[in-house]
Order: structure tokens, then C-alpha cells, then sequence
């Protein structure tokens, strides 16, 4: 059982609330896109990470899920996907867009056709027009998924079997393989030993669409077509079981659920299994342990989650950023510097990471390698205030205050994301922060309207001034960026 140790760090990168400007609350927006393939207007329900995140990362990519009957799965598989990827400091599956495509004429984009030379034009509107409009103007990643659901898990079926360049993994649930006198499912057990997976996954759902009272036992040798629906699903699964032909395959049977009620579980089970190589178990050991071992345990996990997913892929930089600070608190310097290394590696253009190795290397007292990562980040960025560390250690120029400077930034000022009030007061000639359940800090000035908090590392406050007067100011600290809005004196 992890401890109340573990759960308070990864919830320092968990939703505190879902950020929203007014009264409503938004998980998504719709797009209209016109189509030349389908000669009509597609309207596309399409959620994105930044939408629930408190961190938000603008150069990150997602992965994309694409979801047919959109409308009727959208709000649950974002709940999931959310839930999973973001909520109380979860990282089971990774954040991703969702495009759920909304029907217009089910029937016909939804039955495949077994002419390969002349396929549904609903896949062309899919290869042509809609991935092509995500990809140009979302932050897609390579990796891509195709979700659907009765005739849309028939239609997963086809994209696999015939077109399966096009998508990464797949979901198919409860599956109508029985459509067409199984002929879709007869030419699909003919076509995957032909099509080389090379790992691409599929995962099943299956429903209990039996009589009531009958048994898969009883099911073996039922011919009724009551049961033609899940005997055609079974059949390929049987297939599947020793035929997959590279395809990572998975399977469940779902007893309690009937057709209508087993998508949110398929949804569920199809990602985690999907996923299953994303999720970091990391225990109390790894984030009491004061050796390098974390680092190393995070460099090859994710090189395992990049390699499945095809893309570079790497824990988040505030973490690791935090995680460092942390150690480097603690004295642990040989833990500390191998995730400030490791943030290197991942990051290497992201003048954060530089200034907090530079930070390190100032407290362990090496200058020239201090000099070295603070330089590095203002190649990245020119921000004042790694200009006045490294003008304060090569002695180019000093920085400091008067009290009646420092007077100007006295008063109350409101935490937006906490929606709780904090003080700056003069006291002995210092600006010190008064934050409520908090030990009082000092704030120490290092260029013109920017401080650092004395005695912490990867503290960099900036206040935003108006007339000469604050208005507010922004916190960049090593578990995230805070904003404070000035109250009064």
C-alpha cells in the first residue's frame, strides 16, 4: 500500500480543480469540417488535454483517439481518459486528444465494404480530410487509436484487417460480426495472416447478448439466431487466440453487460490494455532512497514507453524538476544531480532545466559547471534573473534594494489557484511572505522586479507592475507556476 508520502508528491502535478474562467464547465468543443469525399458538412467533438490540465505543457504532443459514435461516447471516454491520465496525480495512461466523429447517415459509413479495390468513403474521409485536418491543426503525436462499437466495432474490424497503416491500436466493442452473413468476419480470418501487425494492438469487448439463463457452455452447440451476435464475436476471438500474426491481442468477456452497458468498460480495459507499459510503479523506497537509483529506474521506463509508442516520450519536467530540488534539499547530491542530468537529457532546450543544474552546481559549490548551465539557458531564453545569478557569481554586477524599493511591494495579495490571501511585510529591513499553515519566507531580490526565495532552490518570483505600483506577480517554482493578484496595502 503506498503511503500518504507518495500520493502528496504525484499530487503536486495532479488537478487541483478544472480551471474554468466562468460558471460552466467545458470538457471539449465541436469542430465543422467540410467534406469533398462525403459531399456534406462532418461535425467532430474533439477534447484536448490542456482543456482539464493544471499544468499545461504548449510544446507537448498527445497521442489521438478517434471515436466513432461520437456523440453517444464522447463525454464518458474523456471522463476515463482524464480520470486516468490526470486526476489525483494519475499517470495509468498517457493524456491524449479525443475525436469523436458525430453520425450523419450511421448505416452508410458504417458498413464496410469487401471490395478492398473500392472501400466505404467513409475511410477515405478518415485518411484523407479528417486525420490530415487533427494532424495540421492539433499537437498530434504519431500514435493513433480507433475506438467503435457494434456496426463502429465492425468498422474497427475492417480498418484493421484492411487498412491497417492507419492506425495504431484498436478497440473494438462488442463487435456486429455476425452483419452481411459474417461475410466481413470470414474475409478478415483470410486477411490477417497476410497483413504483417508488427505490434499493433486490438483489443475485444465482449457483451452478454445470450437469453437469459443460457451459459457459454450451453452457447458451444446453440445455432439459434439469438445468439448469432456473440457467436460471430467468439469465433474471432478463437482466431485471434493463436492467429495473430504480430497483432498484441486482447479479449473480455463481459457477463453482467449487455450490448448497450459494455462500452464504458471495453473503453476502460481496451486503454489499460493498450497502456499497459505506460504506468510507472514507483514505490515509497524509490522517493525515500537517496542513491541515483530513481533516475535510472525513469531513464529506462520511459525509453520502454517510447519505444512502443514510437515517439520520444519523457516524464514531465516539473516533476523530475521537483524531484531534484527535493533531494538537493536533503543533501543527497549524487540523487540530485542524476535527475538534474536526466532533465538535461530529455529537455535539452528548455532554459528551466539549465538554470536549475546551474543552481545545483552553485550549491555544491562547482562554478565553472554553474557558469556553464546558466550561460546555456540564457542562449534559450533572456530571462533577468538567470542574468543576475550569473552576473552575482562572476561578479560583473551586484543588485540590490533600498527599503523604500522594497516598500512598494508590501501588502495582500490574493493566490489564484488557492483563492487564499498571503502578506508581504517589511520587517528588519526585508520583504518577507506571510502565507497562511506556511513558515514564513523571505523574499530576496535578484534583478528589477524579480525575487528568489532565500534558502529554497527554483524559486523565481516576478511581479507585474503597473504605474510603478504591483499589480501581481508570477511564481516558477519546482512544482509548478503559481499567479498572485495584488489585493491591497
Amino acid at each position: 500500500m503506498k503511503t500518504i508520502l507518495i500520493s502528496s508528491i504525484l499530487l503536486l502535478f495532479s488537478v487541483y480543480t478544472i480551471a474554468q474562467n466562468d460558471l460552466n464547465i467545458s470538457i471539449g468543443k465541436k469542430e465543422i469540417i467540410s467534406s469533398k469525399v462525403l459531399n456534406e458538412n462532418r461535425t467532430i467533438w474533439i477534447y484536448t488535454p490542456d482543456i482539464t490540465s493544471q499544468f499545461v505543457n504548449p510544446d507537448k504532443r498527445f497521442p489521438v483517439l478517434y471515436l466513432l459514435d461520437g456523440d453517444a461516447h464522447f463525454y464518458s471516454t474523456v471522463g476515463i481518459i482524464q480520470q486516468m491520465s490526470q486526476a489525483n496525480g494519475n499517470g495509468v495512461l498517457p493524456e491524449m486528444i479525443v475525436v469523436a466523429i458525430q453520425n450523419t447517415n450511421r448505416t452508410r459509413d458504417l458498413v464496410p465494404s469487401l471490395d478492398v479495390n473500392n472501400p466505404n468513403p467513409f475511410i477515405e474521409f478518415l485518411e484523407t480530410e479528417l486525420i490530415p485536418f487533427i494532424d495540421k491543426h492539433y499537437k498530434t503525436a504519431p500514435y493513433k487509436m480507433l475506438v467503435g462499437h457494434s456496426l463502429g466495432g465492425l468498422t474497427v474490424i475492417d480498418m484493421l484487417s484492411n487498412f491497417p497503416e492507419l492506425f495504431d491500436a484498436f478497440i473494438a466493442i462488442d463487435p456486429s460480426m455476425w452483419y452481411n452473413n459474417e461475410k466481413l468476419l470470414n474475409h478478415t480470418i483470410t486477411q490477417i495472416p497476410k497483413v504483417k501487425m508488427n505490434g499493433k494492438r486490438l483489443f475485444v469487448g465482449t457483451a452478454n447478448s445470450m437469453p437469459v439463463g443460457m451459459s457459454l457452455s450451453d452457447l458451444k452447440n446453440d445455432t439459434s439466431y439469438e445468439t448469432w451476435h456473440i457467436r460471430s464475436i467468439f469465433k474471432l476471438d478463437n482466431f485471434l487466440k493463436t492467429n495473430s500474426n504480430g497483432l498484441k491481442y486482447g479479449h473480455k468477456y463481459y457477463e453482467k453487460e449487455r450490448h448497450n452497458s459494455v462500452p464504458l468498460l471495453s473503453v476502460y480495459d481496451g486503454l489499460r490494455f493498450i497502456f499497459d507499459f505506460f504506468y510507472i510503479d514507483l514505490s515509497e523506497k524509490d522517493f525515500l532512497d537517496s542513491t541515483a537509483a530513481i533516475a535510472s529506474k525513469l531513464k529506462t521506463h520511459y525509453a520502454v514507453v517510447s519505444e512502443n509508442l514510437g515517439y520520444k516520450n519523457a516524464a514531465p519536467e516539473t516533476l523530475i524538476n521537483y524531484l531534484a530540488n527535493d533531494a538537493l534539499g536533503k543533501n543527497q547530491f549524487n540523487r540530485a544531480q542524476a535527475l538534474f542530468e536526466l532533465n538535461t537529457d530529455w529537455y535539452p532546450e528548455n532554459a528551466n532545466v539549465h538554470g536549475a543544474y546551474a543552481d545545483y552546481y552553485l550549491a555544491i559549490k562547482d562554478t565553472i559547471n554553474a557558469i556553464k548551465n546558466y550561460e546555456k539557458a540564457l542562449q534559450i531564453n533572456k530571462d533577468p534573473s538567470t542574468t543576475a545569478k550569473l552576473n552575482e557569481i562572476t561578479h560583473t554586477k551586484t543588485f540590490s534594494y533600498t527599503v523604500d524599493d522594497l516598500q512598494k511591494y508590501a501588502g495582500i495579495y490574493t493566490l489564484v489557484d488557492f483563492n487564499l490571501d498571503m502578506k508581504l511585510e517589511l520587517r528588519h529591513d526585508k520583504l518577507w511572505a506571510i502565507v497562511p499553515g506556511q513558515q514564513d519566507s523571505e523574499f530576496l531580490p535578484v534583478s528589477e522586479n524579480v525575487f528568489t526565495v532565500k534558502g529554497q532552490q527554483g524559486y523565481i518570483i516576478t511581479f507585474q507592475m503597473s504605474d510603478e505600483n504591483p499589480a501581481g506577480f508570477t511564481s516558477v517554482q519546482p512544482n509548478g507556476t503559481f499567479k498572485a493578484v495584488y489585493k491591497n496595502k
